[in-house]
């Protein structure tokens, strides 16, 4: 763990899985950026955050675009929302940057493949948790720093991430 602060956006902060996300992250150092169209619901969960967890860094930003450009890693977690209009918005700043994007089918590499035609100048890393095995968080990428990076951050909140590193193209 950076003796720094790692600056995380969450997209889709109200979802379920970026409530889960931001709860098990606000536990350790790390500045937690919450972006969701609904933003009341965003800024009760940074509020909630705040309140409840001693030393946590959480903010509700009210851009995406804002979130992103502050963030070193990006985690998208709102698939069902248009990734094509979301990464125009971040487009220029989320290059190089890790960009975690939840998997609607499990291991997908090609779904992985399309998501990566959205951020092409990112690290982009699908992320989908495991239906049989409770904390199990599954990463796939072809970036092995970026699966470093996430496997540091899930683990560090208390999931248990499994990788697998796909061949670049």
């Amino acid at each position: 763990m950076p003796i720094t602060k790692q600056t995380i956006a969450i997209i889709g902060s109200s979802s379920i899985i970026g409530r889960s996300i931001a709860k098990a992250l606000s536990r350790d150092n790390y500045r937690l950026l919450l972006f969701d169209e609904n933003s009341e619901e965003a800024r009760t969960l940074a509020d909630e955050i705040t309140s409840t967890e001693k030393g946590a860094d959480a903010e509700f930003l009210e851009c995406t675009h804002e979130a992103c450009w502050e963030a070193d890693v990006i985690f998208i977690l709102n698939n069902e929302k248009n990734l094509n209009d979301l990464s125009e918005k971040i487009e220029d700043v989320s290059i190089q940057k890790v960009v975690v994007v939840t998997l609607l089918n499990s291991d997908s590499a090609q779904e992985l493949e399309q998501i990566e035609t959205y951020f092409p100048n990112s690290k982009v890393v699908g992320l989908y948790l495991s239906t049989s095995i409770s904390n199990t968080i599954h990463h796939l990428s072809r970036h092995p720093k970026a699966l470093d990076t996430l496997r540091s951050i899930t683990a560090s909140a208390g999931f248990q991430p499994v990788q697998k590193e796909l061949n670049t193209a």
